[in-house]
C-alpha cells in the first residue's frame, strides 16, 4: 500500500502521509474485527543512490532487509530525470511470518531528487529519522563517493553522513588508494564505517579463524602471507585480507591469478614448519588445506548484497576486526604505476 506523490517533500508532509497510511491500515483492522497489523521499527535505514533505475533496486533490497531488521526505510534516489526537485511517496512493507495471521509492517519512504537538490537533503532527512534509534546510512551514490565528486555532491554526502550512527559503503570497483583515503577521512571524523568488501571476506575468515581455534598453531607463528587476487590490481578485499592476517607483522605479498570470481582467489600462510592454503576451486567452492594434511571443502559463492547488508546491520557499533585490518591497509597499498 502506498500514497500519492508528496510535493513539496517536506518532513511534515511526509510524516502526515505516513499517518494517513497507518490510519488506513488501522481501518482494515477494524473491519476485520481483530488486530492484524504489527508496526515494527528498530532503526532508520537511509539508502542514497544515483543508479539509473531511480532507486528501484535499493527499494527492493530494503524491503527484503526489513524481514530481519525492521526499520523505517528511506530511499533517496538522485536522478537528472526526476520530474520535480524533491518529491516523495510513502508505503508500508508488510509480510506474514510463517504460520501467523498477523502482518508485520514497516514504513518506507521513497524520495526522488534532482542533482541540484542533493546538497540540501539534510534538513528533510533530519525530520524523518526515528527518535532514539540508530540511523544507518548505506551510500550507493557512486558520484558522491568518487574522487571526482563535485562540491555539491560532497556537500550532500556530508549532510547525510552527519546524521548516521553507522555508514556503509561498497568499495568494490573503486581504486584502492581512493577508497582508503575516503575511509581514513571518515574515521578521522569519528564515524563508524563498514565496507561490504570486508563483509565479503566472512566465508574466508571464519574457516581460517577456526583453524587457529582448534589446532595447535598460532597466527603469530606465520612469517609470510601470499594472497592471489583476480582483479587488475589488489582490490580492497585483498588488502583487507592482508591487513587482517598481518596482525603480528608477517610479510604480505600479492599476486594476480586467473580465477572464478572478483576479489580474493587464494590465501597461503607460511611458517618455518607449517603451511596453510585456502583456495577457491570453483564458482561456489573452496578447499582449505591446513597443517598436518587436513583438508576441508567449503561451499560459498558470491554473496548477495542483501546477505551482506543483513550481516552489517547486525552490528551497530564499531567492528574491532575491521578497524584492525583497515589500519594496516595503507602500508599494503601497491605503488601507483
Amino acid at each position: 500500500m502506498s500514497s500519492a506523490v508528496i510535493f513539496p517533500a517536506q518532513p511534515e508532509n511526509i510524516l502526515k502521509g505516513l499517518g494517513k497510511l497507518w490510519t488506513s491500515l488501522g481501518q482494515e483492522e477494524k473491519e476485520q474485527g481483530k488486530p492484524t497489523v504489527l508496526r515494527a521499527c528498530a532503526m532508520t535505514l537511509i539508502v542514497a543512490t544515483d543508479e539509473p533505475d531511480a532507486g528501484f533496486t535499493a527499494s527492493q533490497t530494503i524491503s527484503e532487509l526489513m524481514h530481519s531488521h525492521p526499520a523505517r526505510g528511506i530511499v533517496l534516489a538522485v536522478s537528472a530525470e526526476a520530474e520535480k526537485s524533491l518529491q516523495a511517496r510513502v508505503l508500508a512493507q508488510c509480510w506474514k511470518p510463517f504460520g501467523k495471521a498477523q502482518q508485520i509492517c514497516c514504513e518506507q519512504i521513497e524520495i526522488t531528487a534532482r542533482p541540484q537538490s542533493w546538497p540540501h537533503v539534510g534538513p528533510t532527512l533530519i525530520g524523518l529519522t526515528v527518535a532514539d534509534l540508530p540511523v544507518i546510512f548505506w551510500c550507493r551514490h557512486k558520484g558522491a563517493l568518487s574522487q571526482a565528486a563535485t562540491s555539491d555532491e560532497q556537500a550532500g554526502l556530508e549532510a547525510v553522513t552527519d546524521l548516521a550512527t553507522k555508514v556503509v559503503i561498497d568499495t568494490r570497483g573503486m581504486p584502492a588508494a581512493d577508497a582508503t583515503s575516503l575511509l581514513e577521512r571518515w574515521q578521522a571524523r569519528g564515524r563508524v564505517i563498514a565496507d561490504l568488501e570486508w563483509t565479503r571476506l566472512t566465508p574466508w575468515r571464519e574457516p581460517l579463524a577456526h583453524v587457529f581455534d582448534v589446532c595447535d598453531i598460532k597466527l603469530a607463528d606465520f612469517h609470510s602471507i601470499d594472497i592471489e587476487y583476480t582483479d587488475d590490481r589488489p582490490s580492497m578485499a585483498a588488502l583487507y585480507m592482508g591487513g587482517w592476517l598481518s596482525l603480528y607483522g608477517a610479510k604480505v605479498s600479492f599476486r594476480r591469478a586467473a580465477g572464478y570470481l572478483p576479489g580474493v582467489h587464494r590465501v597461503t600462510l607460511r611458517s618455518d614448519s607449517k603451511t596453510i592454503d585456502f583456495a577457491r576451486t570453483g564458482l561456489d567452492s573452496a578447499v582449505l588445506r591446513s597443517a598436518g594434511g587436513r583438508e576441508c571443502t567449503y561451499n560459498f559463492g558470491e554473496p548477495a548484497v542483501t546477505a551482506l547488508m543483513t550481516e552489517e546491520l547486525a552490528l551497530m557499533g564499531v567492528d574491532p576486526a575491521f578497524n584492525g585490518a583497515f589500519g594496516r591497509v595503507r602500508g599494503l597499498l601497491p605503488d601507483t604505476p
